[in-house]
């Protein structure tokens, strides 16, 4: 158990590093249709979960601060350490059935502080790019905004063997980040959603290599 602790702690302490090295050399161009200042729904494909740490962080500062929706079980603690690095905050939702008393506590919380929440429109497990009504079904009950976020890179590693494709950006790479609000968006009315920024999904494959 000891073992597999600092094994955890190590992880985390590689995944933030690499995160901040790409900080310092990354280049963002934004693309935004969006008010900010209210609070809001993000939505962003899971693959691009690393990079959205970034994106968050730096949309925290126009708008309001950012909850990010993360599975309960042990996958999701490297994901709460590196949201809270970001200066995020991190609300552990468990998959299936038992997440409805969850949700339902975030939506009332939604009405008492003003926070936005971000949430992987395909997570945890998929399919990739099939979006779940958890994101619309936070736009419809709260009546907030839902704003959809997708990435392209221009050099990055693609874990192929992985459900979701995860991206890995490499440093002195450039990220294109697309931001668009769609308003509030019912769970039973999902509209059509890029899979990457400016592009196809058949299209966003130069400058990626693949990790089997």
């Amino acid at each position: 158990m000891r073992l597999k602790k600092v094994g955890e702690n190590a992880l985390q302490w590689l995944f933030v590093n690499y995160l901040r090295w790409i900080e310092r050399t990354v280049t963002i161009r934004w693309s935004e249709e969006n008010r900010y200042g209210d609070s809001q729904i993000f939505g962003f494909w899971h693959e691009d979960s690393f990079f959205m740490n970034l994106v968050l962080e730096k949309l925290a500062h126009k708008t309001t601060p950012v909850d990010v929706i993360v599975t309960a079980d042990t996958r999701g603690n490297y994901i709460e350490n590196m949201v809270k690095r970001c200066g995020g905050n991190a609300l552990r939702v468990p998959d299936g059935y038992k997440a409805f008393a969850a949700l339902k506590k975030i939506i009332q919380d939604s009405y008492e502080k003003t926070h936005s929440i971000a949430v992987a429109l395909d997570g945890p497990l998929g399919p990739r790019h099939e979006p779940k009504k958890l994101a619309f079904y936070l736009s419809e009950h709260a009546e907030e905004d839902f704003v959809g976020i997708c990435l392209a890179y221009s050099s990055c590693i693609r874990l192929k063997h992985r459900w979701d494709k995860y991206v890995i950006p490499l440093p002195y790479t450039t990220v294109t980040v697309e931001v668009k609000n769609y308003g509030v968006v019912m769970k039973n009315q999902i509209p059509e959603l890029p899979t990457a920024a400016g592009k196809t999904e058949q299209g966003a494959a130069a400058g990626i290599f693949s990790a089997y």
